[in-house]
């Protein structure tokens, strides 16, 4: 009987230690990504994080059931006017904010270290412009299915790979 309960006490043990590190897996995923952006764009030209603040939104993808897709681009205050986000959080020195009339934005806010907060809506009128994002598509498994924009996908993906993030196998470049 001894032996039973401890191996019902092991089973329970593992699926626990399991469903954390699948948990911990889908965190981190998000850190290595928006990670991975700053460094890259950083590359291309120095962004000043107290001039910028990074904003990352999650939302269903079109093309998949189950699958969603994340965008994160740098954008300066002063052009953000009524933009909807309850708390500022922290990545590698930027201030972040995750847009949260996206459906799934959920899925990002345990990945991040939450910081003061801060108005960062400081736009006195909304102005339209263009900025350099990163549009990443998962699916169910968290794998990634698809990246805009097209023309740097080939980049990203291989930025990504080096990082050790997973892609799909449907994925298609």
């Amino acid at each position: 009987m001894r032996k039973y309960f401890l191996l019902v006490c092991i089973l329970i043990l593992t699926n626990s230690c399991g469903s954390y590190l699948h948990s911990q897996q889908k965190k981190d995923i998000y850190q290595v990504i928006v990670s991975t952006f700053i460094e890259n764009r950083n590359s291309q030209a120095n962004i000043n994080p107290k001039e910028n603040v990074l904003i990352v939104g999650a939302n269903d993808s079109d093309s998949e059931k189950d699958s969603y897709k994340i965008v994160m681009s740098f954008v300066n205050p002063k052009l953000l006017s009524g933009f909807e986000y309850s708390k500022v959080y922290m990545i590698d020195g930027y201030r972040l904010i995750i847009d949260e009339s996206a459906a799934k934005s959920n899925i990002l806010k345990s990945s991040f270290k939450e910081a003061k907060y801060e108005d960062l809506n400081l736009a006195s009128q909304p102005i339209e412009y263009d900025s350099i994002y990163w549009l990443i598509t998962f699916n169910s498994k968290n794998e990634i299915t698809s990246i805009s924009p097209q023309r740097k996908s080939k980049e990203i993906k291989d930025l990504l790979l080096n990082k050790g993030v997973k892609f799909s196998k449907d994925y298609e470049d």
